[in-house]
């Protein structure tokens, strides 16, 4: 059985890291495996929501991201395929929609 490939960007433009979106990326760093590539992306276009972090397959997308966050979202999303609802952004994730992890 092969394991999942994800690919996790954390925004690092102006708003973002004013948010602490530095520690954010440097704590998925921690997490870098061969299923995991963590990588550094310019504005995304969520700034009042930032620190943001697009997590794909998926296209999931958390806001307002701590690095307090990411443990949670490496267990309960990357190896649970459970996403980590209080993070997830409602722009893109709809309260009425099913959140079960792809």
């Amino acid at each position: 059985m092969v394991s999942k490939r994800w690919l996790v960007q954390v925004c690092r433009h102006r708003s973002c890291d004013r948010g602490g979106s530095a520690a954010v990326l440097a704590a998925f760093q921690q997490h870098q495996s061969p299923t995991i590539l963590v990588a550094e992306s310019d504005c995304m276009g969520q700034c009042s929501a930032g620190p943001t972090v697009k997590i794909m397959p998926g296209n999931t997308w958390y806001c307002r991201v701590t690095p307090e966050d990411v443990l949670r979202i490496v267990e309960q999303h990357l190896v649970g395929g459970e996403l980590v609802r209080d993070r997830l952004h409602p722009r893109f994730h709809p309260v009425d929609l099913d959140t079960s992890a792809p």
